[in-house]
């Protein structure tokens, strides 16, 4: 992904970046048509907060603010539950603001990506906010656009809430089934000891379509790959990252699949489901926390892609992919060192046969 930059008084302008966001949109208006203006209010917040941090640092420095902030607020927020606390995307962003970014030095000096170092840090401080209670989106032609949040009914009472569509997945409470008594669309409410059969119809237009509780703006899949499609036209993300790490991930799904493994669902289910397509897209794309050459982004969406089947399916995290971006981010320099100096060994072999003549 191109960095261009532009400084002016206060914000130093990123032509990529504002591509980043372009793309964002529709899975911003998504959130808002699913689970109400809240969710505009949470992106808004977050914005503002992380600039405010950032400047902070930036003023000490006598730079200006990089429009990527905004890139980590929005995306930060889109990966949070609905309903999470004001309190918790507070620390949250400061923890990708602050402790992800600045002490090292600022925009493009960053390790990690600091939007999934800011959820990876609430998510081990705040679980059950985290993991525990989704809300059910709204449906019809206009969603949940009268409404604030779908926490609350349009009767004033308090929504039930439940746990991720995802989490009953893997849990074995909802199957997918070819059989002809199989549900034709995705119950919210399911008990721990429900084991209920789902028709493969109704799971691919819960998750494409959005009909499936989850973070804002994960929870439908056509929404993200429009924003990914145009990242992916435009060259705004490395397009080697994105095919790499979603053709590891589909393949190894689809093989443990065919082995009959549980409780891996198969490539298309995994794909469209839990938030990994925009994950794909929009952050292990980051330009700074990946590698430089193509070799090394081959191998970095390898092991992440590789990394997620692993954690999603076999650990007791329902996403996995946080965990497997940070993973990815750990490694990258060394990835491109290592690349470097394999690609340094062909060209000395290369040129000793001409040294010897």
């Amino acid at each position: 992904m191109a960095t261009g930059q532009i400084k002016t008084s206060v914000l130093r302008t990123q032509p990529a970046m504002r591509k980043v966001l372009l793309a964002l949109i529709p899975c911003a208006g998504g959130s808002i048509y699913f689970f109400g203006w809240r969710s505009l209010a949470m992106i808004a917040f977050c914005c503002v907060w992380g600039f405010f941090l950032e400047w902070l640092f930036c003023r000490k420095r006598g730079e200006p603010v990089s429009e990527a902030v905004f890139v980590t607020a929005t995306l930060f927020a889109l990966i949070m539950p609905p309903g999470v606390g004001w309190h918790v995307l507070a620390v949250g962003m400061g923890v990708a603001i602050i402790f992800t970014k600045e002490v090292f030095g600022g925009f493009g000096r960053n390790v990690f990506n600091p939007a999934l170092a800011g959820r990876c840090f609430v998510y081990i401080c705040f679980p059950v906010a985290l993991t525990g209670v989704w809300q059910e989106p709204a449906s019809g032609p206009l969603g949940a656009l009268g409404r604030w949040t779908t926490a609350i009914r349009s009767d004033g009472t308090a929504a039930v809430t439940s746990a991720s569509p995802m989490a009953h997945l893997k849990a074995g409470r909802l199957v997918r089934s070819s059989d002809p008594d199989a549900l034709d669309h995705i119950p919210f409410e399911v008990g721990d000891q429900d084991r209920l059969k789902i028709s493969n119809a109704a799971l691919f237009k819960a998750q494409f379509f959005g009909s499936m509780s989850g973070t804002m703006g994960a929870t439908s899949a056509l929404l993200i790959l429009i924003g990914g499609v145009y990242l992916f036209w435009t060259k705004a993300a490395s397009r080697t990252t994105i095919l790499s790490v979603v053709i590891t991930y589909a393949v190894l799904n689809q093989i443990l699949f065919w082995l009959k493994v549980e409780p891996v669902p198969g490539a298309w289910p995994a794909v469209l489901g839990g938030g990994f397509l925009l994950g794909a897209f929009f952050m292990a794309t980051d330009p700074v926390s990946s590698p430089r050459t193509e070799w090394g982004r081959i191998f970095f969406g390898v092991l992440i892609g590789a990394a997620t089947v692993v954690i999603r399916n076999f650990s007791i995290f329902n996403g996995g992919l946080m965990f497997s971006i940070l993973l990815g981010n750990m490694f990258a320099p060394i990835i491109d060192y290592g690349v470097k100096a394999w690609q340094d060994s062909k060209k000395n072999k290369g040129l000793a046969p001409e040294a010897a003549s």
